[in-house]
């Protein structure tokens, strides 16, 4: 055997040593200038010296073209494009995932507050922090779509900042009440959706469509931390230094927030001149929700996707009843309920993480389907008598979770117009909002009959929508062409949509194949016959 090795030749035989050795085969290029390895070896193996420097060369040569290999054939994702190279996204990521970790400590403090009153009632304070979404969650979408989401992003921060500012300084001064907690619950619930709509119809402002599921999986993975860090840090937070520092903490993730959004740019164009570009003032004239909902109707990624992802949250939201029951029958402790959650927030980052590190080849329809039934199948580990087991199914589930919503939420931003992305968002998570407590009266009466009756449950709910829309979306998914980071055709439909209806159109001599009716559209200038950008619904 042959081993090279900077400026040195080594020979060994099967029994590792060489036929005829001789020192001078141990010597360097720069200790034995001009040396030159015997004839027999020289012959029998082909060696070669090679200096310190020229190797270094090709081993970094080596490495450049494997990347690129990787690369040119889709399994890594280059960090180069990564959306957080963009200064823009990087600042709106960051402020939006420090502010959803404020809220996710405010919320244990505001818990905290109402616990210690002696007038207040935990129950009320949940039913006004959640409800006002339902009202909230439509207002929202439809100025997202008429305004400058950016702008609107940050008045809303500017809105909650003053609003929950109220609480630490009524409680400094000693006049804090059960009332005031409630009324900055209400706001709350109220504006919710503003940001949680509103970041994701931001993103395809902030990004080439290229970016698109990688920007995905960065808002679900900030998402994840800001939910984990921003509920144990609370907690340690109570219960060292007060609630008061923490709601404080929330004022100040809010007005950092509207200061990243600020700073932010989103494009050569704004987002106001980019939607009334066209077709889209008058598709926004007729106004509401009426588009939308027709839009929810006609397109199956969007149809199916949202009975889909609503059934799957009924799921969810009872198995959130049935961890605290599991979780004393482990014998895990008062923390046990903590320890099942957190396995679910982790597996939840992995994926994240694995969607941004590698890049997904499958058909993203396909792959929300397979990611359900994966998850269904994950579940039954709550049944097994050991909590390790229920820790990694647990974990599994939070990571099909996770990646179902970056494919969906890839899908959607491509199936709809940039007119309609405020509402639409809007109203899906709005819908999503709403399932959970479905989900935790569906295990109040399962209950009653075992907690293999409540898990069998949960598994239906997240199997059978997935058998049953499997077909619709592989057709769907069929329909939707997406090109990987491929240059345009030449002749390629108006720049900056992804897709492009194609309805009754006759075929132009230099279209697609017949059947695609949604093109992939990526920086081509726009075609003298093409209909006008972002024009679907």
């Amino acid at each position: 055997m042959l081993r090279q090795r900077a400026g040195t030749v080594e020979h060994a035989t099967a029994t590792g040593q060489h036929p005829d050795p001789q020192p001078n085969h141990q010597k360097t290029a720069r200790g034995r200038e001009g040396h030159q390895p015997c004839p027999p070896c020289h012959a029998r193996h082909g060696a070669r010296l090679v200096s310190p420097g020229k190797a270094r060369t090709e081993s970094a040569d080596f490495r450049q073209r494997r990347t690129a290999t990787r690369r040119q054939h889709g399994w890594v994702i280059d960090k180069r494009d990564s959306p957080l190279r963009d200064a823009s996204f990087r600042r709106v990521w960051i402020g939006a995932t420090v502010s959803a970790a404020g809220d996710a400590a405010s919320w244990v403090a505001l818990v905290a507050y109402a616990w210690g009153s002696t007038d207040g009632s935990v129950a009320t304070l949940a039913v006004l922090y959640t409800a006002p979404v339902a009202v909230g969650g439509l207002v929202a979408g439809w100025a997202l779509d008429r305004y400058d989401r950016r702008w609107l992003l940050a008045v809303d921060s500017l809105a909650r900042a003053a609003v929950f500012a109220t609480i630490p300084l009524a409680a400094a001064g000693g006049g804090l009440t059960a009332v005031q907690l409630y009324l900055v619950a209400a706001v709350y619930g109220l504006l919710k959706m503003t940001s949680l709509a509103g970041f994701p119809a931001l993103i395809p402002e902030l990004v080439p469509p290229k970016q698109l599921m990688a920007a995905n999986a960065l808002e679900s993975a900030g998402f994840g931390i800001a939910g984990l860090v921003g509920a144990v840090g609370a907690g340690v937070a109570v219960a060292t230094v007060g609630p008061g520092y923490v709601v404080a903490f929330d004022v100040l993730s809010y007005l950092l927030f509207a200061l990243c959004l600020l700073s932010a740019r989103v494009g050569p164009r704004s987002a106001r001149q980019a939607r009334t570009a066209g077709p889209a003032k008058t598709a926004r004239a007729g106004g509401g929700l009426g588009p939308v909902l027709r839009l929810l109707v006609r397109e199956p990624v969007l149809r199916d996707t949202t009975i889909m992802f609503a059934l799957f949250n009924i799921g969810e939201g009872a198995l959130l009843v049935l961890l605290p029951e599991r979780a004393v029958e482990y014998g895990l402790g008062p923390g046990g309920y903590g320890y099942l959650i957190a396995a679910v927030t982790g597996g939840e980052l992995l994926a994240a993480l694995a969607l941004l590190r590698w890049s997904w080849r499958p058909s993203l329809t396909r792959s929300v389907v397979a990611a359900a039934l994966v998850a269904a199948v994950a579940v039954l580990a709550v049944l097994v008598p050991s909590p390790w087991a229920a820790l990694v199914g647990l974990a599994g589930l939070g990571g099909c979770a996770a990646a179902m919503t970056t494919w969906a939420q890839t899908l959607r931003m491509g199936a709809a117009p940039a007119e309609a992305h405020g509402r639409l968002f809007a109203l899906l998570r709005t819908l999503m909002q709403a399932t959970p407590p479905l989900g935790a009266a569906l295990a109040a009466l399962t209950l009653r009959d075992g907690v293999a009756a409540t898990v069998l449950a949960i598994c239906a709910l997240m199997a059978v929508p997935a058998l049953a829309f499997a077909r619709d979306l592989a057709a769907a998914g069929d329909s939707y062409r997406t090109m990987k980071g491929t240059p345009p055709e030449p002749d390629a439909p108006a720049a900056g949509d992804r897709y492009r209806t194609i309805e009754g159109a006759p075929p132009e001599p230099d279209a697609p194949a017949a059947g695609d009716r949604y093109q992939t559209v990526e920086g081509t200038p726009p075609e003298p016959h093409a209909p006008a950008a972002g024009d679907r619904a």
